[in-house]
Parts: C-alpha cells; sequence; structure tokens
C-alpha cells in the first residue's frame, strides 16, 4: 500500500486506539529522512520561510522551487535529487507568476524545457485555496485539504510552496489553536501527497528591530509546528558597510538565517541572496521599456582578506603583538571609547585592508584563535583594559612563492 492509499484509508477507517509497544527496529534500516533541498526542505514535513515585505521571500522561494524541478543548486544549495514543484500563490495574478519565473530562468541561464512539466503554477486570483475555515457552528473544516493532496499527487510532486500562508485558510491568525489547525492540515498535506511543504509567511512590522522567527505575525503555533524554519531580512546598514556594499546598493542584498532547525543543525553563518532586475525583451509600442522583474541569485561577501597577504598579515601580527607601546596592548574593537590609535584595527590599515575589511579580519581572527582578548594591566593608565594577544602557533603560513617574492623584494 502507497504513501496516499494508506493516508486515505486511516482517514476513512482509522484503527483503535491502543498503546503499542516499540518495534525497535535495527538502526540501519530505518529509512533516511527524505531531504529534497538542503536541510531546509524534507518530504511529508512542513518548513516556514518568514520575511518582511519586500524582502524577496516571493523570489527566493520560487528559485528553490526552480532548483528543485531542475535538480541544479541554482543558490548554492544542495539539492538531493529533482522532483516536480508546485508554487500556489494565492495572491498575484497568473501573468506576474510568468514574468518572476521567466526572470529566474533567464537570470541562471535556464531554458524552459529544463521546468517544462515539472514546475506547476497556480494563482488566487484564479481559484482560491482554502485549507482551513470555519463552519456554520464554529468547527473548523478544510475545504481543499484533500483536492490539493490529490492534485499533488497525481503530479507526484515533490515540493509545494504556499505563497503567502495567511491566503491558504480563513481562520483567526492570533490564535494559536486556529494556527495549529492550519498548520496541521498542511502537514496532512505534506503526508498524503509526500511531499515537502514550504508556508511563505510575513512578519509583523518591528519598528527597525531586528527579524527572528518570533517576529512571524500572528500567534506562535504555525512556527511551532513547522519542522524547519528561517528567516528572510534586508541588509542592515552596518552590515553593508562591513561588507562593503554601497548604500544605494544595500537593497539588493539579503540574509537567509536558520530560524528553527528541528532534525538538522543549523547553518553556522547566515546565506546571502542578490536582488538582480532582469529585463525580460518584453517591449511593446504601448510600454516601450517593457518589464523589468526582480530575481534572486546567492551572493558571497568579498573576502575580507583579499588585499593582505600571508606575509603582510605575519607583518601585521608583529606589529600587533609589540601594542601601541611598551607594556600596552592593541584593543580588538573600537568599543568602550578606545582611542583609533589603540585599535588593532589601524595596523591593519597600513598593509591595504581597508576599516570595513580590518573590523572583519580581526573578527575572524578572534574566532579561529589567532587573537585572544584578555585583560592586561596598564602600565601607563595604571588600569586593568583588555587587549589582545597573538597566538602564534595559529598565524597564516607563508608559501615558497611569496616568501621567495618577499626575499627578492628585498
Amino acid at each position: 500500500m502507497g504513501v496516499w492509499e494508506a493516508w486515505e484509508a486511516a482517514r476513512s477507517d482509522p484503527p483503535a486506539l491502543a498503546a503499542v509497544p516499540a518495534p525497535l527496529p535495527d538502526p540501519a534500516g530505518i529509512p533516511p529522512r527524505e531531504w529534497l533541498y538542503g536541510t531546509r526542505l524534507v518530504r511529508r514535513f512542513v518548513s516556514v520561510l518568514a520575511a518582511p515585505g519586500g524582502a524577496g521571500k516571493s523570489a527566493l522561494a520560487l528559485a528553490q522551487a526552480v532548483a528543485l524541478a531542475t535538480g541544479r543548486p541554482i543558490l548554492n544549495e544542495r539539492v538531493h535529487h529533482a522532483a516536480p514543484a508546485w508554487v500556489l500563490n494565492l495572491e498575484d495574478p497568473l501573468d506576474e507568476l510568468n514574468r518572476r519565473l521567466a526572470a529566474c530562468l533567464r537570470l541562471h541561464g535556464l531554458p524552459d524545457d529544463a521546468v517544462r512539466d515539472r514546475l506547476f503554477l497556480h494563482s488566487g486570483r484564479q481559484r482560491r485555496v482554502c485549507l482551513a475555515a470555519l463552519d456554520a457552528r464554529g468547527m473548523v473544516v478544510h475545504p481543499d485539504r484533500d483536492a490539493v493532496a490529490a492534485a499533488a499527487r497525481a503530479r507526484q510532486v515533490g515540493l509545494i510552496v504556499v505563497d503567502p500562508f495567511v491566503k491558504s485558510h480563513a481562520l483567526d491568525e492570533n490564535s494559536n489553536p486556529h494556527m495549529d489547525a492550519a498548520a496541521t492540515a498542511w502537514a496532512e498535506v505534506a503526508e498524503a501527497a509526500g511531499a515537502a511543504v514550504l508556508l511563505v509567511h510575513h512578519v509583523r512590522k518591528l519598528g527597525g528591530a531586528a527579524v527572528d522567527v518570533e517576529a512571524a505575525r500572528g500567534a506562535k503555533a504555525l512556527t511551532d509546528a513547522a519542522r524547519a524554519a528561517a528567516v528572510l531580512s534586508a541588509m542592515a546598514p552596518e552590515e553593508a558597510e562591513r561588507l562593503g556594499v554601497a548604500p544605494a546598493e544595500r537593497w539588493r542584498h539579503v540574509r537567509l538565517d536558520d530560524a528553527k532547525a528541528n532534525m538538522a543543525p543549523r547553518a553556522e553563518a547566515a546565506q546571502w541572496f542578490r536582488l538582480e532586475s532582469i529585463p525580460l525583451g518584453n517591449a511593446t509600442a504601448l510600454y516601450p521599456a517593457g518589464d523589468t522583474v526582480a530575481a534572486v541569485a546567492a551572493w558571497t561577501p568579498p573576502s575580507p582578506f583579499a588585499d593582505l597577504s600571508a606575509a603582510d598579515a605575519n607583518r601585521a601580527l608583529d606589529q600587533i603583538a609589540a601594542g601601541p607601546a611598551p607594556g600596552v596592548r592593541f584593543a580588538a574593537t573600537r568599543q568602550g571609547g578606545v582611542a583609533a590609535e589603540r585599535w588593532a584595527g589601524t595596523v591593519l590599515m597600513r598593509f591595504g585592508p581597508t576599516e570595513a575589511a580590518a573590523t572583519r579580519i580581526l573578527g575572524a581572527w578572534l574566532r579561529n584563535g589567532l587573537l585572544e582578548e584578555t585583560d592586561y594591566r596598564d602600565p601607563v593608565h595604571r588600569k586593568t583594559r583588555r587587549g589582545v594577544r597573538v597566538v602564534d602557533a595559529r598565524r597564516p603560513t607563508v608559501s615558497a612563492a611569496e616568501g621567495a617574492r618577499d626575499g627578492a623584494g628585498g
């Protein structure tokens, strides 16, 4: 009996409730979790992608669907195996979905045939989809749950994107029981169809506060029910400065953070993406400019070490180890009114890195143990201060070629 048949049978004729002894199978014989896309999307479970408006969550979810449908890691995330994907956009007209898909394919150099009969689009403008609502008695009912599961099963869909989640139900968003019911309905679809479900969700207005999973709009039961959750947020001004992104380009850069990962370790660092403006070439006499549509691509922040050779790094470390004055140590940051001449970044800047790059280099060296921040007694001001010391065993290695060049330069 397949998954669909078993689900149908269990719903129509549920077995008697009983305490069943644990089967205790050989662990080697337990099937592994059916990951589809990195550790974000897994068959038969619900994941959540939360973001404020304008952050690019629809573009990201569509690109993930394209990656899965084609089997190509277009966003530098592992695609475990290709699977058809179904995007239920319950907000926008089909023409807009076609524009976004065309922009995504054009950005990543994919032909239409790469997704033909493997990527499916549904517009809520053509037909609404409601997984959970209240009937006249105030009981939760599931108008379209079985229809969605059956349609996904018929096309062997591996991923269902629901964008936005709020349009897929008619319950009270601020009620935990209601949100649990809506999330459970999507989990039942995931189980019945053997598919991963990605719920695209808004966050509430934060007034400039940081975005995290707790900021997801409405009751917390939704994110509690998800097995994986990620938060997409715009690049902050201080991040743009640190990463060397021009203020005018900051809006294009967004970061994805693991907010919850019940089944896999969280990513150690955020994933970065860039929103690219893609012209569709669809100019007409009435609209001679045609459409330019945003599509998302993976983005890697430039390395702060690009302008710092290993030899120069060691020279800088020599100066940092010596300190700005006898018995005085350099500071790791400028916090607490640290004078510029006592900040270790000023040493690095003598060798080429910008102030932003120097800040990132010091952070990296502190994380990997090349620098250690400790208390010491300042002999000049006769008080205890925080300063850095160099751990020589962790110094960067100078290549033979680089050493020969330095020797030749004498």
